[in-house]
């Protein structure tokens, strides 16, 4: 999963003495085409930049593809320059268009685009006992880490002492929860999270959201009853469908506003002849496009 960090340490890679930096992006979602469709793209790219590219480059890429590549990923991006050492495959969970460059500087624009526009969400799955931490980004997921308070246990006989020992549980639980929110506040802050999404039960969700800072439970955008024996898969498709949704609610707020805006003559406009105008005019913060 590439991140902000591996990003910029590919920027700063640029070519010295030797052949071009070759840089390549192929859409390999092969539920949208055959994989002899994306060979046979792929040979039309690299013979496309065969004049420029390094031939011990084109090789090493056809390698790749030939023996490597277990084509699962819906997507690939790939910078090679063997002669400086540099070999590097990114598998991306969603298509990219397919392109190939050479030159002294590694073609990053994709990669750029698909880092602004899809955010990184903190996915935590709280029970009174622990927490279990994820991280999605480009439609990836990541099991980060995971934290153990105090084992619960629950006193069978009744009584005063039952009771008694029942608020030691009861608080117990709270210093557990206590300690999932401080672990969360360290987890979005190192993984630099734009958003959040708190997943567990009921009654302990209710109790661990108040417990977050309030920057925090801004951040959040809903919450999911799931087991805290989920797996991956499962945290990554009830969190894939809330993502959607609140994508979607967004989407038609935005609409909503900017129709309403127009009509109003105030500060929004509609139809290609406006729009084309505000555009030359430099004065356009929000484009909405079907």
């Amino acid at each position: 999963m590439i991140d902000e960090r591996e990003l910029q340490e590919l920027a700063s890679f640029v070519r010295q003495a030797g052949p071009p930096l070759l840089s390549l992006y192929l859409d390999t979602d092969l539920t949208q085409q055959p994989k002899d469709q994306v060979k046979l793209v792929l040979r039309d790219l690299l013979e496309r930049v065969g004049g420029t590219a390094s031939v011990k480059d084109v090789a090493r890429v056809e390698q790749f593809f030939d023996q490597e590549y277990d084509w699962r990923a819906r997507g690939v991006a790939i910078f090679s320059a063997v002669e400086q050492k540099l070999w590097r495959v990114y598998p991306l969970a969603l298509p990219v268009e397919s392109d190939a460059h050479a030159g002294d500087e590694l073609y990053l624009k994709p990669l750029t685009h698909l880092l602004d526009e899809y955010k990184r969400y903190g996915v935590v799955l709280v029970d009174r006992e622990g927490a279990r931490f994820f991280l999605i980004h480009l439609r990836e997921i990541e099991e980060k880490n995971e934290i153990i308070g105090e084992d619960l246990k629950h006193h069978k006989q009744g009584g005063p002492a039952a009771t008694r020992y029942q608020r030691r549980v009861e608080k117990q639980a709270g210093l557990n929860l206590k300690l999932a929110a401080e672990a969360t506040a360290r987890f979005c802050r190192e993984n630099e999270c734009d958003r959040l999404v708190l997943a567990g039960s009921d009654d302990a969700l209710a109790q661990f959201r108040e417990m977050l800072p309030k920057t925090l439970q801004k951040q959040v955008i809903g919450t999911l009853a799931l087991d805290m024996e989920a797996t991956v898969t499962e945290v990554r498709e009830r969190t894939a469908e809330l993502i959607q949704a609140q994508e979607r609610q967004r989407e038609h707020r935005l609409v909503d506003d900017l129709v309403t805006a127009a009509a109003k003559g105030s500060g929004a406009v509609t139809g290609l002849a406006d729009t084309f105008y505000v555009v030359r005019e430099g004065r356009v913060r929000i484009l909405v496009m079907e």
